[in-house]
């Protein structure tokens, strides 16, 4: 089960009322929603937006007995609600049913299918991908993971979905191994699937969309936490928070977590949270 991150330093920041409206955009299986639902009484409201298929049925069957809980399937950013909120909380991170999951297809640990979708009822835009040339493939995997031997990397993964031997993980994880000739594999294995997974899910571009939305969705002083995992993430985060006139920045300095935390549970080791709120 995925273990949600910062849970405490999360409740801290959104500065709960009772009566508030608040949205977890990345619910999840619901870790940071539930200690939310503790704070609030009847007359506050939790929504709850995410877009897994799986990660939905799960919210809604622990969640199906409060009546002031709503759940939504859909990308954050395109998600609109009547209501305006007193606190947002976006988690940009994969959940471990995602990694951990083998026919998901986020991680080179299993063999499986190419896949990467957050949201499978999405079309697989993987495809487009290896329709690329080696030079636009280059400039993906180096965009979104700023991977320096991107063009070694791109040219032999084309070269192997042109011989049609580019179908699984384990045929991605090979071509990378084969590009790097043994130099540095683990860190550009990291970086390859992050960047195959940021495009095939848009991932930057709905983080900016919805950022540049925040000011429609939010009442005077709603605190928006983010907790972004990749310098990509975080920069933008960053930059907007400098950008913004509808918002001030609560913490000048990025927090993250604890080293006990880091100790439970590894994978909460590059959060970075950031808090800002509406003016």
């Amino acid at each position: 089960m995925h273990l949600a991150v910062m849970v405490d330093q999360v409740i801290k920041y959104l500065n709960i009322r009772e009566d508030g409206v608040y949205i977890d955009l990345t619910a999840g299986f619901g870790g940071h929603s539930k200690k939310i639902l503790e704070k609030i009484s009847e007359k506050g409201k939790l929504i709850l937006v995410d877009r897994d298929p799986i990660s939905v049925e799960f919210l809604k069957q622990s969640f199906s007995n409060y009546k002031n809980v709503m759940i939504y399937k859909i990308n954050f950013k395109d998600f609109i609600f009547d209501l305006k909120a007193d606190g947002i909380l976006v988690d940009l991170g994969v959940s471990s049913l995602q990694f951990d999951r083998p026919e998901r297809g986020f991680s080179y640990r299993f063999n499986a299918p190419l896949d990467f979708r957050m949201d499978t009822d999405e079309e697989n835009k993987i495809l487009q991908l290896m329709k690329m040339n080696a030079e636009e493939l280059s400039g993906i995997i180096k965009n979104y993971s700023e991977e320096y031997d991107s063009y070694n990397i791109a040219k032999e993964i084309i070269k192997r979905f042109r011989n049609d031997q580019m179908k699984t993980t384990f045929d991605l994880k090979d071509s990378i191994i084969k590009a790097k000739n043994g130099k540095d594999v683990q860190r550009s294995l990291k970086r390859v699937f992050m960047a195959f997974r940021i495009f095939v899910n848009d991932e930057l571009n709905s983080l900016q969309t919805l950022l540049e939305r925040l000011h429609t969705m939010t009442n005077k002083g709603c605190r928006i936490v983010v907790i972004s995992y990749h310098s990509l993430e975080d920069r933008i985060v960053k930059n907007f928070i400098k950008t913004t006139k509808d918002f001030y920045p609560i913490n000048k300095k990025v927090i993250k977590p604890s080293y006990d935390e880091i100790k439970r549970n590894k994978r909460s080791r590059s959060a970075k949270m950031r808090v800002f709120e509406r003016i």
